[in-house]
């Protein structure tokens, strides 16, 4: 489904970016490298945001934008 029609970007972009460690709009949005034109879009978002938020463990949820779930093993 598509969340923002200015971008063309739909939920799946969205949940990619926030698995990725997108906790806010703005993250979202520069993730996918995009900007906000409408804004008609920011509150399905942020739903999104706080619904997938919710469903991560405690530790996913403590770790900080950006970083890996695992450490990189060299």
């Amino acid at each position: 489904m598509y969340v923002c029609l200015c971008n063309a970007f739909t939920d799946r972009d969205v949940n990619r970016a926030i698995d990725t460690g997108a906790h806010t709009v703005g993250q979202v949005y520069k993730t996918l490298q995009a900007v906000p034109q409408c804004g008609k879009c920011k509150d399905m978002i942020r739903e999104m945001i706080t619904d997938r938020h919710a469903l991560q463990s405690p530790a996913e949820a403590a770790r900080p934008f950006g970083m890996p779930a695992e450490p990189a093993i060299a």
